[in-house]
């Protein structure tokens, strides 16, 4: 369901359907109480600050929970927040008419889920897969971006370590609680062995000082780290796993849901998405 701000059948200023005259005496009475800089309350909005509808934890601004840093979905770069997931969701929230924008609050991955169940913040935005297991818990919105697994290792290893597959007796790097966790799990090596981080930023550093051998996880962060390192890392191995990544609130915060879809709609339509997606990844093909 898309959604649409709801109007009283009353006006801005609460008058109902009166007599010519006594419509007339209230009109002056108003007049004559209100000064040039008072405002009209915004019509899409209760009074709070916030859409109708919606139960913010701060009003008039979404509060995000998201696990940072995880170039290139968010992370912080001279003080302040910035990333693809992050420049989406400040796209949706102008959208929404939230004049505080989008606050991100970084929240390990691992725990993120109850800090969203505990209210910490109203959705989390952090490259997080829609899975069965996960629905149980959250309320997904629509995807709004595709996903597979990869690995990527040093560039001066790329031809020993072509594929996972040959990554026999050494170590591979994944972060806790994520679906490349998974898949390493489901798919280890004779002798391989697995090696959990709290963060995935912090086995870039892992792969450099020969702590693992090769890093499985999502493609456009590996992807990215090879693009922007290209003498460094090289992504060897693509693993389609058809993944889709979605933002989540809580179950019963359907408002919120719904609002989050519709804006996510609008900035599909008027080109805002694209616009994001060329500036982090370049064209789509």
């Amino acid at each position: 369901m898309r959604f649409t701000s709801k109007k009283s059948s009353a006006s801005r200023f609460g008058r109902s359907r009166l007599a010519v005259p006594a419509l007339l005496t209230v009109a002056a009475l108003a007049l004559a109480g209100c000064s040039s800089d008072d405002k009209a309350e915004p019509n899409n909005t209760d009074g709070s600050g916030s859409p109708s509808g919606l139960s913010l934890v701060k009003d008039g601004q979404l509060t995000v929970c998201s696990d940072m840093p995880y170039k290139p979905f968010e992370f912080e770069e001279n003080g302040k927040t910035t990333g693809f997931d992050y420049d989406v969701v400040s796209a949706m929230a102008k959208s929404m008419d939230l004049s505080g924008g989008a606050q991100f609050d970084t929240t390990p991955f691992d725990g993120i889920i109850p800090a969203l169940v505990a209210k910490n913040c109203d959705m989390i935005a952090s490259a997080m897969t829609i899975t069965e297991e996960r629905a149980k818990k959250v309320n997904f919105t629509d995807p709004y971006f595709d996903a597979d697994q990869s690995l990527l290792v040093l560039k001066e290893n790329a031809e020993k370590y072509a594929t996972l597959d040959s990554m026999t007796g050494q170590v591979i790097g994944v972060q806790s609680g994520t679906t490349g966790e998974t898949y390493a799990e489901e798919n280890t090596p004779d002798g391989a062995t697995i090696k959990k981080f709290q963060t995935g930023d912090e086995m870039f550093p892992a792969l450099t000082s020969g702590d693992i051998a090769g890093a499985l996880q999502d493609l456009p962060v590996n992807g990215y780290r090879a693009t922007t390192a290209p003498d460094k890392f090289a992504v060897t191995e693509t693993f389609k796993t058809g993944e889709q990544y979605g933002f989540a609130v809580r179950l019963e915060d359907t408002a919120l849901r719904d609002a989050l879809n519709d804006a996510l709609s609008t900035i599909k339509d008027n080109g805002t998405y694209d616009e994001i997606y060329t500036t982090w990844f370049g064209e789509k093909k």
